[in-house]
């Protein structure tokens, strides 16, 4: 499965500077572990990463936004939203936190996968995806 993560900053202070650095790290974790998982139904995941500033007006709080599958292309988009008052002037806890919430979120997605493919064809292995997760923020 091919893996796109995009990730959008709405602003810039020291603390972005850290958990952007974060981020890079995990889509390239996550590029690496799922280059080898292949379904039928789902060849590519695209996931857009919010942080903070002036993107926070678009999404209420935190949390996992317009998930949508695309069955012609075999695609599920979602955007990942992290608002700006989740982090403190504490550095290493702010990138703590970060990774904490992403992982959440990242699991999280398994179900909602799950559910807009099982229409077309229930394939998806969420147990296979959750793994790689784990072992993927096992490694920070």
């Amino acid at each position: 499965m091919k893996v796109n993560m995009n990730i959008i900053v709405g602003g810039t202070d020291d603390i972005l500077d850290n958990i952007l650095s974060a981020a890079r790290t995990v889509r390239k974790e996550m590029k690496n572990i799922f280059e080898s998982v292949e379904t039928e139904t789902l060849q590519k995941a695209d996931i857009c990463v919010c942080l903070s500033g002036n993107i926070s007006k678009y999404y209420p709080k935190s949390g996992i936004y317009q998930a949508r599958y695309y069955s012609k292309a075999k695609k599920f988009m979602v955007y990942v939203h992290f608002s700006s008052n989740e982090w403190n002037s504490k550095k290493t806890e702010s990138v703590s936190k970060f990774l904490k919430m992403y992982k959440d979120y990242l699991l999280e997605l398994s179900d909602i996968i799950k559910k807009k493919t099982t229409k077309y064809k229930p394939d998806f292995d969420s147990r296979c995806y959750e793994d790689g997760i784990r072992r993927m923020f096992g490694n920070f």
